[in-house]
């Protein structure tokens, strides 16, 4: 399982840098580029291991990270690089420290990389940058060695960071940026206990261009695509430990299929609503969290929003939703929202990874999962 995961985030990677390997076969020159990135930032305290109930008997207030990162930002070669306004892409890898390596570790992270421009001056720029992947190395709970780790369940989490970041190119190969970004850490209840790390963070940048500066401010506009409405049908699958029993090493499967009806309002971004039926074979577990009987109060049924961002192949899913049938939870009663990616493996299916959460905050489950979409017809061509 441990090996589905890195894939599956690795896949990220790899398809971020897919039209840069596209366009080497058409001999066009590429733009690569180096950066070293340090962030110096504050865990937000949202456990009581982080506010001082630890090993250290005081709070884990500071955060910092080394990062490399290579980039590529070609001038508009594939129309999903003219879509976005000529964004820099690429992978990157971190080393983290939390000043409590005996308890924490020295996490180190590999993500793929997306930056999408805000504005642009001649020499000024602003860009939004996303970063997925995994990070690996951390000291996880132990009853016995580390008892005090409720966060870290795993020796793999999620890396997430979202963020802004300023550039200043004060020659046609170097770059300074700074920026804000915010950070988080869980393995999506995979592995219990995970409350998970959440930090924001400054950070300060260098980048080296090696081949200069690619043409940014000027690009042959894409034509916008005709609207379209699709269906996308998913099979997901996942296990996780009971939040109520996270001391357990009991793990229940989860599996469910989703149906969710898009309408994709321009070349970049598409909306979908729908529901996702899921059976959860923890749900009625005994109260020492064994397994307990299963019937059809393990069903949930939720109803979503589900925005996307659609790059070439690649899509970055997010979502909030509602159980409208929850044992639990009750009906109508608690939200929870659906973040990750999937990668369109051939034709209209796709294969791909969702972390599902509740509060925004609290990670229920990884959510494996195979799709396809039922592709429908214009919508400019029936008037």
């Amino acid at each position: 399982m441990k090996r589905s995961i890195a894939l599956i985030f690795l896949l990220f990677t790899i398809t971020t840098s897919y039209a840069q390997t596209e366009s080497i076969a058409q001999t066009k020159r590429q733009y690569p580029s180096v950066s070293f990135n340090y962030e110096q930032g504050r865990i937000i305290p949202t456990t009581k291991f982080v506010k001082g109930e630890n090993l250290l008997n005081h709070p884990l207030e500071h955060y910092s990270s080394y990062s490399l990162k290579i980039l590529w930002q070609n001038p508009g070669y594939k129309e999903w690089q003219r879509v976005y306004k000529i964004p820099y892409y690429g992978g990157g890898i971190s080393m983290s420290d939390f000043d409590d390596s005996k308890e924490i570790g020295r996490p180190v992270s590999v993500y793929g990389i997306l930056g999408i421009p805000v504005f642009r001056l001649k020499r000024l720029q602003l860009y939004t940058e996303m970063q997925f992947g995994m990070a690996c190395n951390w000291v996880k709970y132990d009853s016995v060695t580390n008892p005090k780790n409720l966060v870290i369940g795993g020796r793999f989490t999620v890396h997430l960071n979202l963020g802004m970041t300023a550039f200043y190119s004060f020659s046609d190969h170097f770059s300074l940026g700074a920026g804000m970004s915010f950070i988080h850490f869980s393995n999506g209840g995979m592995e219990r206990p995970n409350r998970g790390f959440n930090i924001y963070s400054p950070s300060v940048e260098l980048k080296y261009q090696l081949a200069g500066r690619p043409a940014v401010h000027s690009f042959n506009p894409v034509k916008r695509n005709k609207a379209v409405n699709d269906l996308y049908l998913m099979m997901g699958y996942g296990n996780h430990q009971l939040v109520e029993h996270e001391m357990d090493s009991n793990y229940f499967a989860i599996a469910g299929i989703s149906a969710i009806f898009h309408r994709q309002f321009s070349n970049a971004i598409r909306l979908g609503i729908g529901t996702d039926l899921n059976y959860w074979m923890g749900l009625t577990a005994n109260p020492d969290g064994t397994m307990g009987r299963r019937d059809f109060r393990n069903t949930t049924i939720g109803i979503i929003l589900q925005p996307e961002m659609v790059i070439d192949r690649l899509t970055l899913v997010g979502g909030i939703g509602i159980y409208a049938v929850h044992l639990n939870y009750g009906n109508f009663r608690q939200t929870y929202q659906r973040l990750g990616v999937r990668y369109n493996i051939y034709k209209n299916l796709s294969l791909g990874l969702n972390v599902r959460a509740i509060n925004f905050m609290l990670a229920e489950f990884l959510e494996f999962n195979l799709g396809y979409t039922v592709k429908g017809k214009s919508l400019r061509a029936k008037r």
